[in-house]
C-alpha cells in the first residue's frame, strides 16, 4: 500500500509524466482501497467527491493488478476519453506492458452487409442522406476499426448511419457473407485478447450480462469489473432487464425487409406493400401524441382516445406482414432473419398488452420521432446479484453520488442486490478536496424560461 502512495507522490511517476499533476490524500486512500478490493475479490462501493481524481485512483491499481479488467463508464464520450487519453497516460507513466481495447455497441460500427444492401437500394429521404451514405462507403474502405466516431465527415445523428450499421435484431451473425471482415467481430476479438477493456454501461448489460453472440466469454475471463459513474447503473439495469417495443424498431424491420425483398424476392410485390402498411401503422401510433414528448404510464396512455385503436391497427398490420413474410422467408438468410424478428416483436407486443408478471411497470415514452412501449421490472436486485455471485472477482462501484446522507449506501446496495452478499460489500466515502466556498461561484439568472419551452 505504501508503494501505491509513492506513485502518487510529488516526485512519483504520475507527477513526472502529467503536467500539473497534484497529489490528493483522498485519491491515494481511494486507490489503496480499490487495490485491497481487487486483491481480495471483494465488492467495493465508493463515493468520491468532484475533484478527487477518481479515474487515476482506479486506473493505477487496476493496471498494476496484473489480471484482466473491464472498465465500464456512463457514456461513449467518457469511454473515448478513457481509452484515448487517461489509460495511455497512466500506462506510460507506470511503464506497465498492458494491452487495452475499446468496445462499443454494434450500432457504432459500420456493417459491410447492410451498407452494401442499402447503398445498392439507393432509396433515401433526402439528398443529404444519400451523400452521407456515400461518405460512409468511402470511410468503410479506409478505416481499420469501423468506429463511426472516426468518420468526421458525417454527423453522428445522420439518418444514413441507420442504413450503414447493424442492430442485434438484424445482424445475421455466423450466416453473414461478410463475417470475416466484420468490424464488430474484430472489436470483440481485440477485447478478448486485451488486458483492459473499456465499455459503457449500456454495452455491459446488453452484451455481457445478456450474453450477446460472441461475448459470453468476456466476463468469465476477467478479474475485476470497475463501474465509473455507477449511480447510473440501477436505471440502466432496469432498462435491459425489461422489454421494449418501439415504432423505430418497427420502421427498421419494415425497411430491412424491403431491402431483403428487393435483393432476394423482387417478384413478391405483396411483401413490399405490407411493409409500407406496417410503417404507416407505426407512424400513426406515434402521431397519437402530436408534437409532445412525454413519459406516461400505460394507464395514462390508454386514456388517449386514439391510443388503443392505433395499437390494434399496429397489431393487425404486423400480423398481415407476418403472413406474407412467412411465405418468402426461405428465399434468403436475410428474409429468414426478418421473419424471426417479426415473431419476436409480435411476442413482446403481446406481453406488453397482456403482462403475465405482477412486478412489472408498463409505461410509454414518446420521443420527437418515435414511441416506445416499455415494460420495466420493479426490482433488478435478484438478476444483478446472480451476476456478481458467478465467478470470484472484484466489483468496484464508484461515483460522486452514491450514498444517502454522510455515508449510508443502504439504498444503493439494496437496489442492486449487493446488500445480501457474503461477505458484505466494503464501502467508503471521500469528500471533495475543493474548497467550494473559496473556489466556486453559484450564479442563478432571473427570469429564465422553462427548459422545455421553445424560448
Amino acid at each position: 500500500m505504501s508503494d501505491l502512495a509513492s506513485l502518487f507522490a510529488p516526485d512519483g511517476p504520475l507527477a513526472a509524466a502529467i503536467p500539473g499533476f497534484c497529489a490528493r490524500a483522498q485519491q491515494i486512500e481511494m486507490a489503496q482501497k480499490i487495490a485491497e478490493a481487487i486483491q481480495g475479490n471483494r465488492v467495493l462501493v465508493a463515493e468520491a467527491g468532484t475533484g478527487t481524481g477518481k479515474t487515476f485512483a482506479y486506473l493505477v491499481p487496476a493496471l498494476l493488478a496484473g489480471g484482466k479488467v473491464i472498465l465500464s463508464t456512463g457514456t461513449k464520450t467518457l469511454q473515448d476519453q478513457l481509452f484515448n487519453r487517461d489509460l495511455p497516460t497512466v500506462r506510460a507513466a507506470l511503464k506497465v506492458p498492458v494491452s487495452i481495447a475499446l468496445l462499443k455497441g454494434r450500432a457504432n460500427y459500420v456493417c459491410h452487409y447492410h451498407l452494401e444492401r442499402n447503398a445498392r437500394d439507393g432509396r433515401f429521404l433526402t439528398a443529404q442522406d444519400a451523400a452521407d451514405l456515400r461518405a460512409i462507403t468511402r470511410f468503410a474502405k479506409l478505416t481499420q476499426t469501423g468506429d463511426k466516431a472516426e468518420c468526421t465527415d458525417v454527423r453522428e445523428d445522420s439518418a444514413a448511419w441507420i442504413a450503414a450499421t447493424s442492430t442485434r435484431d438484424n445482424c445475421l451473425g455466423q450466416d453473414c457473407p461478410n463475417k470475416d471482415e466484420c468490424f464488430v467481430m474484430q472489436a470483440r476479438r481485440a477485447a478478448m485478447e486485451a488486458d483492459v477493456v473499456v465499455v459503457n454501461h449500456h454495452l455491459f448489460f446488453a452484451d455481457v450480462m445478456l450474453r450477446d453472440e460472441g461475448m459470453g466469454e468476456l466476463l468469465p475471463a476477467c478479474n475485476a469489473v470497475i463501474f465509473d459513474e455507477a449511480h447510473q447503473l440501477p436505471e440502466t439495469a432496469s432498462l435491459f432487464f425489461g422489454e421494449s417495443v418501439s415504432t423505430s424498431q418497427v420502421l427498421e424491420l419494415a425497411r430491412d425487409t424491403r431491402s431483403e425483398t428487393l435483393a432476394a424476392a423482387r417478384d413478391c410485390i405483396a411483401l413490399i406493400d405490407e411493409s409500407r402498411k406496417l410503417e404507416k401503422a407505426a407512424r400513426d401510433l406515434r402521431l397519437v401524441f402530436g408534437n409532445e414528448t412525454a413519459r406516461l404510464s400505460a394507464t395514462q396512455a390508454a386514456e388517449r382516445e386514439a391510443f388503443e385503436p392505433q395499437l390494434d391497427a399496429l397489431q393487425q398490420a404486423l400480423d398481415a406482414f407476418h403472413s406474407v413474410l412467412d411465405t418468402q422467408a426461405e428465399r434468403s438468410e436475410g428474409l429468414g432473419n426478418c421473419l424471426r424478428r417479426t415473431e419476436e416483436m409480435d411476442e413482446r407486443l403481446a406481453r406488453w398488452r397482456n403482462p403475465e408478471e405482477k412486478d412489472l411497470i408498463r409505461w410509454v415514452e414518446v420521443f420527437t420521432q418515435s414511441l416506445a412501449l416499455n415494460a420495466t421490472p420493479l426490482h433488478v436486485s435478484d438478476v444483478f446479484k446472480r451476476q456478481l455471485e458467478g465467478h470470484p472477482r472484484a466489483w468496484i462501484f464508484t461515483s460522486a453520488t452514491l450514498a444517502v446522507g454522510k455515508a449510508d449506501f443502504g439504498h444503493y446496495c439494496r437496489v442492486l442486490g449487493l446488500a445480501w452478499m457474503d461477505p458484505p460489500p466494503m464501502t467508503a466515502v471521500w469528500g471533495s478536496p475543493f474548497d467550494y466556498g473559496e473556489q466556486a461561484l453559484l450564479y442563478a439568472p432571473a427570469n429564465m424560461p422553462d427548459p422545455n419551452t421553445p424560448d
